[in-house]
């Protein structure tokens, strides 16, 4: 198993270290983080684009896992 590190981006935000047997596996608990993180703070949906790195122990990224609130433009206003 390996230490990986999720890190919403942005201003202050922590590091939560993971253990996976991969970057494959560590994209799939980021993705289950996000789930969980979204349940206990929907506003944060709001904020417009943002994304979630998973980084190795030095602080390098290996994937970007992004999320984005769009409205279509083909909604009604």
């Amino acid at each position: 198993m390996t230490t990986f590190y999720l890190r919403l981006a942005g201003p202050a935000r922590e590091r939560t270290p993971i253990e996976a047997e991969d970057v494959a596996q560590a994209r799939n608990e980021a993705v289950r983080y996000l789930g969980r993180y979204l349940s206990e703070h929907p506003d944060f949906a709001d904020e417009g684009h943002w994304q979630l790195n998973i980084e190795n122990e030095t602080g390098q990224s290996l994937v970007h896992v992004i999320v984005a609130t769009v409205i279509p433009r083909s909604a009604s206003k």
